[in-house]
């Protein structure tokens, strides 16, 4: 059932934060142009930018000038990995800056300290910290500050959501590809158990669980910037119901969500297949990034 609330990004007419389940002729479209490029697309690539101490960042700018104006700045795309909390790093990113790059935004990878050298409130920190040193320096790389979107997956999704709730940086979109973290207390009363890795990464206080749940936040929040939530078939409808039901609060709130049934893929293939020939997510991402943040 499509959750109950304001009116959704793509679809004025439909109350509610918009479900999307099935497969349609603009993402094919679209999927089949990002391809082509791709095809042609190269990109430059700067490794290792710090950011904060030992932190740092990998950005990647399409190759050639920005048509038909060269002097304008490109959107960007942040994005946060996934590794439960615990692992991974700015390079575990599949083909995603191919996906991104051939779209002609900037795509920039970060680093963030993990569990146990931190916890949940210090990679919430450093995600901040370089979303908003990109804000700062982005313009150096071609990129324009005032059209930043986040994206992460699993992992990275809560740590996006994190700090667009809490308004710690100042973006124009968020991409959430497939988290179940969005409110610990729910997650830990549908399952019976925090379980790995979440019991790691959150530990046993409830005061925490709530402290580092996004939709603690989200009941109160104004002004969230729009938001793609994507959940996957893993885990069935647990992962469905925490994603809507965040959704269902931020849209209550008066943010534009679009929430994408992704239940024929895995929590793995909902990232890795981004940018396949194809690919009914690869579409969708493409056109909520058109959308927010232009080309």
């Amino acid at each position: 059932m499509v959750p109950r609330g304001a009116v959704p990004l793509f679809y004025p007419s439909t109350k509610g934060p918009l479900v999307q389940r099935r497969p349609f002729c603009l993402v094919l479209a679209l999927c089949l142009l990002f391809v082509a490029a791709a095809a042609h697309a190269q990109e430059r690539r700067y490794d290792g930018v710090p950011y904060a101490g030992p932190l740092a960042l990998d950005i990647y700018v399409p190759a050639g000038p920005l048509e038909p104006l060269p002097q304008r700045k490109r959107g960007v795309v942040v994005y946060v990995h996934g590794g439960g909390w615990l692992k991974g790093d700015r390079k575990h990113v599949y083909k995603i800056p191919e996906f991104i790059t051939s779209l002609g935004y900037v795509f920039v990878a970060m680093d963030y300290r993990l569990v146990p050298e931190t916890d949940i409130e210090g990679q919430t920190q450093d995600v901040a910290r370089a979303i908003n040193w990109v804000s700062r320096n982005i313009a150096d790389y071609g990129g324009d500050p005032n059209r930043i979107a986040i994206m992460g997956h699993s992992a990275g999704s809560h740590l996006v959501t994190m700090v667009a709730a809490r308004h710690l940086v100042n973006v124009r979109a968020v991409i959430a590809d497939d988290v179940q973290a969005y409110d610990m207390v729910a997650y830990d009363a549908m399952r019976g158990s925090l379980g790995y890795p979440y019991k790691q990464a959150f530990g046993e206080d409830p005061a925490d669980w709530r402290k580092w749940s996004p939709i603690t936040y989200a009941r109160t929040a104004r002004n969230v910037p729009p938001h793609l939530m994507m959940y996957s078939g893993s885990n069935g409808e647990r992962r469905q119901a925490l994603t809507t039901e965040y959704a269902r609060v931020l849209s209550s709130r008066g943010t534009y969500v679009y929430v994408f049934d992704g239940s024929d893929y895995t929590h793995g293939t909902i990232a890795r297949y981004l940018g396949r020939l194809g690919d009914r997510a690869s579409g969708v991402v493409a056109q909520f990034l058109k959308r927010t943040i232009g080309r």
